[in-house]
């Protein structure tokens, strides 16, 4: 039985790469609308998936994790993606996710109230609410590149 919308995460993602595949003339404007260009954000996604699969699996192994939070700016300045082909980029973004949901597809319900336990000393969170945050966190990121669009539409 899966404990997630996991075909509606699948659209989501799905409409989110079909959405970036067309900016790629635009990936590289900064504008006021956001600090960060369209392929900062998919480079902090990718970060994010990257870190949330860790999370994923090892909640599954362990009742209890700790587990060093995420810092975005040094990570995104660190991955040097601006040497990579944006197509290459977001395919990348939306294999991992594909994968993500393979994952998540397949967490146990016994594995979901598993906690993770930022170093930073913020309150556990559950398995279970990092799948869904994961998520909601992406839309967020969607609107920000949507609006970076409409920007540079103008």
């Amino acid at each position: 039985m899966e404990h997630f919308p996991v075909e509606t995460y699948l659209k989501q993602v799905t409409g989110f790469y079909e959405l970036l595949a067309g900016l790629e003339d635009i990936a590289d404007i900064h504008t006021d609308a956001d600090t960060w260009t369209i392929r900062n954000h998919v480079a902090h996604l990718i970060d994010s998936a990257s870190n949330n699969h860790q999370r994923f699996v090892r909640l599954q192994l362990s009742p209890s994790i700790v587990f060093p939070s995420y810092e975005a700016e040094p990570w995104v300045d660190t991955s040097r993606i601006r040497q990579m082909d944006f197509r290459q980029l977001i395919l990348l973004w939306k294999l991992y996710n594909e994968y993500l949901l393979e994952i998540i597809r397949t967490i146990p319900e016994d594995c979901l109230m598993h906690t993770w336990q930022p170093e930073n000393g913020r309150s556990p969170l559950t398995l279970e609410f990092l799948v869904q945050d994961y998520y909601v966190h992406m839309k967020i990121h969607e609107k920000m590149i949507g609006e970076i669009a409409a920007v540079c539409s103008r």
